[in-house]
């Protein structure tokens, strides 16, 4: 088995959620179609900034909230 071919789940949004394991969070924010500046994430119940994004690798059972910023009036 590759070790690319591993997945874990965490929960995004409080829905379970397979991804591979080690992942880094912009890899998979890329396959949802988002971007900096267009979300917000907390890790584990921890606010992040777009230049910490990299530094995070999934793991079993993280949790992720993602909310879509959203401009207008």
């Amino acid at each position: 088995m590759n070790v690319d071919d591993i997945k874990c789940s965490i929960f995004l949004n409080g829905a379970p959620h397979p991804v591979r394991a080690g992942a880094p969070l912009p890899e998979l924010l890329a396959a949802l179609g988002l971007g900096a500046g267009t979300v917000l994430v907390e890790h584990n119940g921890r606010a992040l900034f777009p230049k910490e994004w990299p530094a995070i690798q999934l793991r079993d059972g993280d949790r992720l909230e993602i909310i879509r910023v959203v401009a207008g009036g």
